[in-house]
């Protein structure tokens, strides 16, 4: 597990390919809100690679969830890692995940919750989870029929299968693939372009698009009007002006 600010607005984390604890998901929220909360940061790229949930031995258990650990032999209930997913799609910042070797289990949840994917050409990813007797409570059920069409998230869900990043960019769940060996200087790259980006004009996207995925096509008509109503984006200005100037804007992400 690292995290780090590499400069130009941008916050990065990575699961360094380790099993995913309790102390990594409190890890994690907590670098996920103060990145939401922090002016200075404009987007977040999150190293997903990682087998997943580390299942029987996750570690202790927060004393603050004492009250809601329950007996039995099905195990406590997946709080912390729905608090994690929640902290992480309540960013409206720009989140982008980043694909390298391995990402499955949970930390495919958390690649799918970002808003753009983008891999390796080496990388894997996908949710085997049922090939241990397990199902997923963690929105994973949510999230992927609305990324990828029922049909496809049903082959990934129930069949558990595993696929490499050309077949998921096909199936359009990874934006954009590299070679292995450009890989991370174009992930970068790419990340940095995100961050220098409108990026409130991003946020105001993200606020109209994901509380209106459940709602009818009226309702959602309201819902955007009282969100543009409600919410400035300094950047504007600065896009129109430099679309008249015939150059590139210079935007502060406000």
């Amino acid at each position: 597990m690292a995290q780090e600010s590499t400069g130009g607005g941008v916050a990065r984390f990575s699961f360094d390919g380790q099993p995913i604890d309790y102390a990594v998901l409190d890890a994690f929220t907590d670098w996920c809100r103060s990145a939401t909360n922090d002016p200075e940061i404009r987007a977040l790229g999150i190293e997903t690679q990682s087998d997943g949930d580390a299942g029987d031995d996750m570690g202790n258990w927060p004393p603050r969830l004492t009250h809601r650990h329950p007996v039995g032999t099905h195990g406590p209930g997946p709080l912390l890692e729905q608090e994690a997913i929640k902290a992480l799609r309540g960013c409206m910042k720009p989140t982008i995940a980043i694909l390298d070797g391995d990402t499955l289990g949970l930390a495919f949840d958390f690649a799918c919750t970002c808003d753009i994917r983008v891999a390796s050409e080496t990388a894997r990813l996908g949710d085997p989870r049922i090939h241990q007797g397990r199902a997923a409570a963690t929105g994973i059920a949510y999230l992927l029929p609305k990324l990828i069409g029922q049909s496809q998230a049903m082959r990934l869900l129930l069949l558990g299968e595993v696929v490499g990043a050309p077949e998921a960019a096909r199936m359009q769940l990874v934006h954009k693939t590299w070679p292995e060996a450009d890989f991370r200087a174009e992930a970068g790259a790419f990340v940095q372009q995100l961050a220098a980006m409108p990026t409130r004009a991003w946020e105001v996207h993200k606020l109209q698009v994901l509380p209106q995925l459940d709602l009818p096509f009226d309702a959602a008509m309201v819902h955007s009007l009282g969100v543009r109503q409600t919410h400035v984006i300094e950047d504007r200005l600065e896009g129109m002006k430099a679309w008249r100037e015939r150059r590139d804007p210079a935007f502060t992400g406000r």
